[in-house]
């Protein structure tokens, strides 16, 4: 087995089966994926949880002492001294000194009573008076005091002390004895009575450290606060604010995120103070998480390698197991079936289609054994109709072998020509299928009226259908061949609407006369250039060849050639009409008028119509007219006289409408003509091309393609249509039946009825009718 070259092409089964292993393979390994990112999880989850509380923790602190230092400057805000000195202005007198001392000793006692505050100043508006527990300065001073570039200079400084009312946190950088430290800046105004007087402010000073030295210390871990206005409050751990620590960015009260500071992933998790609104945060690095996940991740990564390893081994080995059975089968195809295995096939592929290519061809063989009989069969008869027998087989042998037995030495040959084929023809073409199954139905036809008491066996020759006629033990007899053709001739008539063309040879006597006989159905065949279509021809009513030499000659003499010249000419359809119908009529009265010389006289006929343009004008309009016209085709596709001279009337009647037309500037559309005829024709049951043709004198084929060009619509459908609107009505306007209304509309089948309904509509009558709206 050629595994190695075999593992290469793609549409190798054994590519199927690799895939299907490597995805059960795929389970462990993906299994494992998922519990090392829910462990990932399950660590990070603590981590944040632990971190959590801690954040908690400092948030009850630091709100509880936050919310001592607010009880506290109410408590201050409501001292006697405190509120006294807020009215005084400059300049201090030796008993506002005194209030300043007093007020100072107050502050220092207040300082006292919480832990968090650094200082406690108290700045009157009015006299520009800053009061600290050490000493006495103003506005400007404890500008200087502070961080600058936080509050923006003095004059925003000043702005932001006049408020009229105050109650805010600020970070803020004291400096105090070239000593600087970050601290937050709690400033609350002294209410008033009066809010329209200058009041005082008090301000206390609390470092960041002593509001952070609740959180137990780590090297690791940095915390920070964060406030509305996206400042940093204070802060542990971190030399500068990261980039991502933005307020807007905390959304919810609390949660997880990733960040970089200084180039290193960490893990901030966050919670936010209900009374203050600050977000406290803590920022461990995200390789703490890996530290905690080192011994699942080598677990996780061994069990990755192991099952590639096993795994592997495993379907390696069971592919080479699964595939030896298949290549066995796929070299005993190759070498008993001779079926060549092409590089890049599929194994699965190649064994189906070798399958299927056997049980066709075991099929193909069936099929030809079964038609095989019937083509020798109906080879066989067609030579007897020609006289083509093979001299070196006994003809009685050649009869035995096809199963054909003679009652009586008596023949004759009936041929049947199919001029139109009923309801197997929708349109002007037909489909071949529909062509031989009408075939098939007259031949079955044809033996049934025969009967038992004689013979018939029949066949498709030259596109007609031929009937070898075998009579039986009694005297034959022409009356019976007629009754044969005319029985089937009805009955195809009346059951399929099909239209036959039947000659019938005289009796002869031998199987060689069978080759003589069909040559006289031909003949008389013929003759259904002269005696139409749907005509019983009988060779022996044919007129004698001696006959039909003496006669020789048509009537159509010059001056009625120019009687009917001078007629086209004038555009005088209904005169120029008259004189050919007298002449065809003169003509065809001649019983011994033969077919060539019939095929002349029509020939005469369109000439003199070309005769008739080249008087008219320039060799342009002979050009136009044969172009338009066509009349020598157009005459070629006829059948019979008949035919002919619906063609040759059609063509005047164009011709003389052309010339109307050159005169008056009129025209009538033949599409309108026809729309209208079948509009008020539509219930008769024989409305078809060829009725419609008949009654404007065009063929069937010229008149479709003359109403398709002018109105874009195909003639059967556009009949097929117009009952089916008058159907429609009368289904729900009507209670009538099914069957009732279908007569009505020119439907003499209910199924044809059934099935050009649901063609149309998409649905049956039936249907449509329960559907009718009430």
């Amino acid at each position: 087995m050629k595994f190695n070259r075999i593992r290469f092409n793609k549409r190798s089964v054994i590519v199927t089966w690799l895939t299907s292993y490597i995805s059960v393979l795929l389970v462990p390994i993906i299994i494992s994926g998922i519990l090392y990112a829910a462990s990932w999880h399950v660590v990070e989850s603590e981590v944040n949880r632990a971190n959590n509380n801690a954040l908690k923790q400092m948030e009850l602190a630091i709100d509880n002492s936050l919310g001592g230092i607010e009880r506290l400057s109410l408590e201050i805000s409501l001292n006697k001294q405190v509120n006294a000195f807020i009215n005084t202005s400059q300049p201090l007198t030796d008993n506002d000194y005194y209030d300043l001392v007093t007020i100072s000793n107050d502050l220092r006692i207040y300082q006292t009573a919480n832990e968090f505050i650094e200082q406690i100043y108290l700045y009157y508006k009015n006299s520009d008076t800053v009061i600290s527990t050490r000493n006495r300065t103003d506005s400007r001073q404890l500008f200087q005091m502070l961080d600058g570039q936080t509050l923006k200079g003095y004059e925003a400084w000043k702005t932001y002390l006049d408020k009229r009312y105050i109650q805010e946190y600020t970070p803020v950088t004291i400096t105090e004895d070239e000593n600087a430290y970050k601290a937050v800046l709690f400033a609350k105004s002294v209410t008033l009575a009066n809010r329209d007087q200058p009041g005082a402010v008090l301000l206390f000073v609390m470092r960041d450290s002593k509001l952070l030295a609740n959180i137990p210390p780590s090297e690791a871990t940095s915390v920070a606060v964060l406030d509305k206005e996206n400042r940093l409050v204070a802060s542990s751990g971190l030399e500068q604010s990261p980039d991502f620590l933005t307020y807007d960015k905390f959304t919810g009260e609390n949660g997880l995120f990733y960040g970089d500071v200084a180039n290193k992933q960490v893990a901030v998790s966050y919670t936010t103070s209900a009374r203050t609104g600050w977000k406290y945060m803590s920022m461990i690095p995200a390789e703490r998480f890996d530290d905690k996940m080192k011994y699942m991740k080598s677990l996780v990564y061994a069990s990755i390698i192991l099952s590639l390893l096993l795994g592997g081994l495993v379907t390696f080995l069971f592919l080479r197991k699964n595939y030896n059975p298949i290549h066995h089968l796929i070299r005993s195809f190759s070498m008993k079936a001779g079926i060549s295995f092409a590089e890049g096939t599929n194994e699965y592929g190649f064994l189906q289609d070798a399958l299927n290519n056997t049980f066709a061809e075991k099929e193909q063989v069936d099929r030809r054994l079964h038609q095989h009989r019937d083509a020798i069969r109906s080879h066989f008869l067609q030579g007897l109709l020609k006289g083509n027998l093979e001299q070196d087989i006994p003809v009685h042998e050649s009869l035995s072998a096809h199963d054909i037995r003679l009652d009586s030495p008596h023949f004759a040959v009936i041929l049947f020509h199919i001029d139109h084929f009923g309801k197997f023809q929708e349109d002007v073409a037909i489909d071949p299928q529909k062509v031989k199954l009408m075939q098939f139905i007259l031949m079955n036809v044809v033996e049934e009226v025969i009967g038992l008491q004689n013979r018939g066996f029949t066949t498709e020759i030259d596109d007609m259908q031929a009937c070898i006629f075998n009579f039986g033990s009694q005297e034959p007899d022409t009356d019976e061949l007629r009754r044969v053709a005319e029985s089937v001739k009805l009955f195809l008539l009346d059951h399929f609407h099909v239209h036959l063309t039947v000659s019938i040879s005289s009796i002869h006597e031998d199987l060689f006369g069978i080759a003589e006989a069909y040559q006289e159905a031909l003949s008389a065949m013929a003759y259904r250039l002269v005696k139409g279509s749907g005509a019983i021809i009988r060779y022996d009513e044919l007129p004698s060849s001696e006959a039909v030499r003496q006669a020789g000659n048509y009537y159509y003499p010059l001056h009625v050639e120019q009687q009917l010249i001078n007629f086209v000419k004038t555009g005088d359809y209904e005169k120029s009409s008259t004189i050919i119908e007298q002449i065809i009529e003169t003509n065809g009265s001649n019983s011994v008028l033969s077919v060539p010389l019939g095929k002349c006289l029509m020939f005469d006929l369109a000439s003199t119509m070309l005769k008739t343009m080249n008087e008219m004008g320039s060799q342009g309009n002979k050009k136009s007219f044969m172009e338009q016209f066509n009349p020598v085709e157009r005459l070629s596709e006829c059948e019979t006289i008949k035919e002919m001279k619906r063609e040759i009337l059609s063509i005047l009647e164009q011709v003389c409408e052309s010339i109307q037309a050159d005169r008056k500037q009129e025209y009538s559309p033949l599409g309108d003509l026809v729309s209208a005829y079948v509009k008020a024709n539509y219930a008769e049951e024989n409305l078809n091309i060829s009725m419609i043709g008949e009654k404007f004198g065009i063929t069937p084929s010229y008149l479709s393609k003359q109403f398709k060009a002018q109105t874009g619509d195909a003639l059967l459908d556009f009949i097929s249509r117009t009952r089916l609107e008058e159907a429609k009505k009368l289904l729900t306007e009507q209670p009538l039946s099914i069957m009732e209304i279908a007569r009505k509309v020119g439907y003499n089948d209910i199924n044809t009825f059934n099935r050009t309904f649901k063609k149309f509509e998409g649905i049956t009558p039936g249907k449509y009718k329960e559907l009718k709206p009430l």
